[in-house]
């Protein structure tokens, strides 16, 4: 067996199983001084699939994990489908009842589950009668021969992954094998993935980029993965992995890179230049981000926007390494490359001002068409039939455009538009320049529907440093931040209200909620959380 016959495998599972004959004694990942080779994976994922078995866990079965990043998380992942089971990995601490919702929705029949997390675990399947029961590692880690490995075929459903929710309630989108297996093999390309990589990622195992990109993608080419758990409140520990092991590739949202750039202020013992890659997805991408980071950190052309979507599986477009970015002629927005191999883009006006192509250069809706792109949402034909057209193509509910050569530039969301007084405003416009106000933390903006006024007005969530500060420290704060959102955009917040640290509501992926956010405005559950208000 060579590695043309693990690229050459139709389905996930049955991928893994020939990286795992191929190269049993290669490192899949290291985790918690822990190294995890294919052979001792592939072995440990049979006892958990005979635990599964055992279980009564069958061929069609859905089966919920809630897990940290861990190597049980892979065990009992690709236990469930060598029986031929469905995985649906779940954000651990979503809510009890966000939790039961998806219990519902998915039709699991089975939790697996750790101790940390069996309390909330119980709470929900209480809401939800359909699951039958929890399982935990000692449960499904048994002494017993594997069972026969389901014979699965390429557009068989490989997994559930629910949505992160950034724009409304999380929806289970259907990837078959064949959509992960094509994502994988033109991501790895576009992002240039060898065995001579080291792949460090922090990413949890529940999120696409994550899992697709991080977990299941370096097996492709046995290129090893180091792992960290999603906690970036002390950002240096991925930087001192990436410096330890001499990482070439690694993947963040763009909040990780500012986190570095603000609280690692002190490089001395960095040493970032082996990364040959380090991919910016999931939220959109700053030039500020990217050149604070790479100023700070010594390094250049490093950091590469990347866009996709669980609903294209994941990667729609990655810039390429070592590549000077691009922007657009404003001056404003970063190319996130050309569409990957295989890979459609379309720019589409938006449902609701008709259906015609966007030309060159003039923003409207992304619309994709790859392998990649899922089955439709699970148990929602009416969610499904919104985003899916005719001839495969998908509705992204981004904005973008591409320009005269092909180069795709994504701008915002759509349901996250500020409309005021017709102009739309998009949020991360704004939340760019509240951020580099002295005593911000983390800020976000978002339109409230205003009746008397007819049109929506900007109102300005800022999480502070420091939540003990005197009134008129606040005061003076919020001048400031009114003042700068007044001269970069010609808007003036209608209010501004400085929080708590971790009050922003965001996605698994650190997207910001802003739907959510709108809604705690309206219904004052924001008051508790409240350090000072301008009304």
């Amino acid at each position: 067996m060579v590695d043309d016959d693990v690229k050459g495998a139709p389905t996930l599972t049955e991928m893994m199983r020939r990286r795992a004959a191929l190269s049993p004694g290669q490192q899949y990942f290291r985790l918690y001084d822990e190294t995890v080779t294919y052979g001792r994976f592939w072995e440990q994922s049979g006892r958990y699939a005979a635990g599964l078995a055992r279980a009564g866990v069958s061929a069609g079965d859905k089966i919920c994990l809630i897990y940290p990043t861990c190597a049980e998380f892979f065990y009992t992942f690709f236990g469930a489908l060598r029986v031929g089971a469905v995985p649906v990995p779940l954000y651990p601490t979503l809510g009890v009842e966000t939790t039961a919702a998806i219990f519902r929705d998915s039709e699991a029949v089975t939790v697996a589950t750790i101790g940390w997390f069996r309390t909330g675990v119980d709470e929900s399947c209480g809401l939800a009668p359909n699951v039958r029961q929890v399982l935990e590692p000692p449960d499904l880690d048994v002494d017993a021969p594997a069972p026969p490995l389901a014979v699965a075929k390429a557009n068989d459903l490989a997994f559930l992954q629910y949505t992160s929710g950034s724009t409304g309630r999380p929806r289970g989108v259907m990837l078959t094998h064949a959509n992960v297996v094509a994502t994988i093999h033109f991501m790895a390309e576009a992002a240039g993935i060898t065995a001579d990589d080291r792949v460090v990622s922090w990413l949890p195992l529940y999120h696409d980029m994550g899992l697709i990109g991080c977990a299941f993608t370096p097996p492709l080419s046995c290129t090893p993965i180091w792992l960290l758990p999603p906690d970036l409140r002390n950002p240096r520990q991925w930087l001192s992995l990436i410096t330890e092991i001499r990482a070439t590739f690694t993947v963040s949202p763009d909040f990780g890179y500012r986190n570095c750039v603000r609280n690692v202020r002190d490089t001395s013992g960095l040493d970032l230049t082996s990364l040959k890659a380090a991919l910016s997805g999931a939220e959109p991408v700053r030039l500020s981000t990217i050149e604070a980071f790479e100023s700070h950190f010594g390094l250049k052309r490093v950091i590469s926007p990347c866009y996709g979507l669980a609903e294209a599986t994941l990667a729609v477009a990655i810039w390429p390494r070592g590549v000077p970015l691009r922007r657009d002629p404003s001056g404003h927005f970063l190319s996130v490359g050309k569409p990957c191999r295989g890979v459609s883009v379309r720019i589409l006006a938006p449902l609701d001002e008709g259906t015609a192509e966007r030309p060159a250069g003039v923003e409207g809706e992304i619309c994709v068409k790859s392998p990649g792109i899922m089955k439709g949402y699970y148990n929602n034909p009416a969610a499904t039939e919104k985003v899916l057209m005719p001839g495969g193509w998908l509705r992204t509910g981004d904005l973008g455009f591409v320009d005269a050569e092909g180069f795709l530039f994504v701008t915002g969301r759509l349901k996250d538009l500020i409309i005021l007084g017709g102009q739309n405003v998009v949020p991360a416009d704004i939340e760019e320049v509240v951020d580099r106000v002295d005593g911000v933390r983390y800020s976000a903006a978002v339109g409230i529907d205003s009746e008397r006024m007819g049109t929506q007005r900007l109102h300005v969530v800022a999480e502070v440093r420091g939540e003990d500060a005197a009134p008129d420290d606040f005061h003076d704060l919020v001048r400031e931040i009114t003042g700068r959102v007044h001269r970069a955009s010609g808007h003036r917040p209608a209010r501004v209200i400085l929080v708590r640290s971790s009050t922003i509501p965001k996605t698994s992926s650190g997207k910001i909620q802003h739907s959510r956010l709108v809604q705690m405005i309206q219904d004052d559950s924001i008051a508790e959380r409240v350090v000072y208000g301008d009304d």
